[in-house]
C-alpha cells in the first residue's frame, strides 16, 4: 500500500478491565485464532484488541465506521460519544490493590506534519486518556525506540521490540498504542514444595517432561458432559478477577472442546460451577504469542479500513486520506506458584493513501492440552490455550 501510514500498536500484560468485551471479538478470537493453531500455545487479549479499534473507531466515518462499530458490538454506530465513554471507563481499574496491579494506557503518536482534530481529540484524548504525541516517523530507529521503550515501561518490560524500526518511515501518519498489564497472586497460593515432575501428554502419542503444580482447596468446579470437559476456577488475592481452566476429558479432545465454545460465554460460565474440594495439579507455562489482525478482522467484516476506500476523515486536523496498512497483537503470559503474570499488544498501522460443600474431593490434573480464560462475571480479558512444553 503506497502513501502515509497510521499503525495501531495494542499491548496488553494481562489485563482486567471494567468493559464487556463482546462474545462476538471472544468467540472469534477462539475459533479463529486458538483453535486455528494446535500445536502451538496461544494467547490474545479481546479487550486489548477492541480498545485499540476503538481509538481507531473513533476518527472513522461511513463504511469504515460501520465495520468496526459492528466489529465492537456497538448499537449505534454513530454515537461516538457513548463509546468513548465505555471504552474510558476501562480506566476506573487502573490501580493496584493490595498485591494485585493493574494498568491501562492509551497513546498516539503523530508524526510532526499532523495534529488530531480537535473531535477526535475530545474523545480519544479526553474520553479515553490518549495523549497524543508529535515524533519523527522518517527518522525510523530513534521514533521506534521511543514507542517500545513506552510499551516496555508500561508492561514492565514483558512486551519488547514491539515494533520493527522498518516497520516506519516518511510516510507513516499515526501510530496508535493500548497497553495493559495485570499482574495478581493466586487467593489459594501453590507451595513450591509441592511442585514435581510430571509427564504432559501433548497427544496420546506424545508427552514431555513439566513442573506440575499442586494443591488440594476449595475452588468453583464444574463437570459439563455437554462439552466433554471440566473446569476449575481460580481466584486471585484483592480482586474480583479469576483464572477459568477447561480441561478436555480426552488427551486429544482440545479441537473438539474449542469448536464447542462458539456458543459458550466464558464470561458467564462460572454460574453453572458449584464450589467443590478439587485437587488441582497445573503446569507452571510461560510464552508469548504474535498475531497477524488482518484475517481476524477480516472474518468479523472488517476489511474497508484496509483499502483505499478506508475513511478516518475525523481523526486528522489535516485533509489527509488514510487507511489501516499493518495491526498486529503481542501476548505474552506467566502462570507460577505465586499468581499470574501477562502481556499483550497490538499494533494497527494507518496510512494515508493515495455455593455447596464439597462431599467429595474431585480431581483436576492438567496433564493434557488445555484451555484457559482470564475474566470476571463480565469480562473475558485473555483467551488461550496450552498444548505442549
Amino acid at each position: 500500500m503506497n502513501g502515509i501510514h497510521l499503525l495501531l500498536l495494542i499491548i496488553t500484560a494481562m489485563a482486567s478491565c471494567d468493559y464487556v468485551a463482546g462474545q462476538t471479538m471472544t468467540t472469534q478470537l477462539i475459533q479463529s485464532v486458538v483453535s486455528a493453531q494446535p500445536n502451538e500455545n496461544v494467547i490474545v487479549s479481546p479487550i486489548s484488541i477492541e480498545t485499540c479499534l476503538a481509538l481507531a473507531y473513533l476518527g472513522a466515518e461511513s463504511q469504515t465506521a460501520a465495520e468496526l462499530a459492528n466489529s465492537l458490538a456497538l448499537k449505534n454506530a454513530g454515537d461516538k460519544q457513548s463509546a468513548a465513554q465505555k471504552f474510558g471507563k476501562l480506566f476506573e481499574k487502573t490501580k493496584s490493590v493490595g498485591s494485585a496491579t493493574f494498568r491501562l494506557a492509551n497513546r498516539i503518536y503523530l508524526d510532526e506534519r499532523f495534529h488530531v482534530s480537535p473531535k477526535y481529540n475530545e474523545l480519544a484524548v479526553n474520553q479515553m486518556h490518549a495523549n497524543a504525541e508529535n515524533v519523527r516517523f522518517a527518522d525510523a530507529t530513534a521514533t521506534a525506540a521511543a514507542i517500545n521503550s513506552w510499551v516496555e515501561a508500561e508492561t514492565v518490560n514483558k512486551i519488547r521490540g514491539l515494533i520493527p524500526a522498518n516497520s516506519l518511515d516518511a510516510n507513516t501518519a499515526l501510530v496508535l498504542v493500548n497497553a495493559l498489564y495485570f499482574k495478581a497472586k493466586w487467593l489459594n497460593q501453590f507451595s513450591n514444595h509441592s511442585t514435581a515432575k510430571r509427564e504432559f501428554h501433548t497427544s496420546a502419542a506424545r508427552k514431555s517432561e513439566v513442573d506440575m503444580m499442586k494443591q488440594t482447596d476449595t475452588f468453583l468446579y464444574g463437570d459439563f458432559k455437554e462439552l466433554d470437559a471440566t473446569a476449575v476456577e481460580m481466584k486471585y488475592l484483592d480482586t474480583d478477577v479469576s483464572m477459568l481452566v477447561l480441561l478436555p476429558k480426552s488427551v486429544d479432545g482440545l479441537a473438539s472442546l474449542e469448536a464447542k465454545l462458539k456458543s459458550v460465554d466464558l464470561a458467564k460460565l462460572s454460574a453453572a460451577m458449584r464450589t467443590e474440594e478439587v485437587n488441582i495439579q497445573l503446569p507452571k507455562f510461560k510464552f508469548e504469542f504474535d498475531l497477524d489482525l488482518k484475517p481476524v478482522l477480516a472474518q468479523l467484516g472488517v476489511t474497508t479500513m484496509f483499502s483505499d476506500k478506508a475513511d478516518f476523515s475525523s481523526m486528522l486536523a489535516e485533509k489527509e486520506n488514510v487507511a489501516v496498512s499493518q495491526a498486529q497483537h503481542k501476548a505474552f503470559i506467566e502462570v507460577n506458584e505465586s499468581g499470574t503474570e501477562a502481556a499483550a499488544a497490538t499494533y494497527l498501522k494507518i496510512v494515508p493513501l493515495s455455593a455447596t460443600f464439597a462431599q467429595q474431593t474431585y480431581q483436576f490434573v492438567a496433564d493434557h492440552p488445555f484451555i484457559f480464560a482470564i475474566k470476571d462475571n463480565e469480562n473475558v480479558y485473555f483467551v488461550g490455550h496450552v498444548t505442549h512444553f
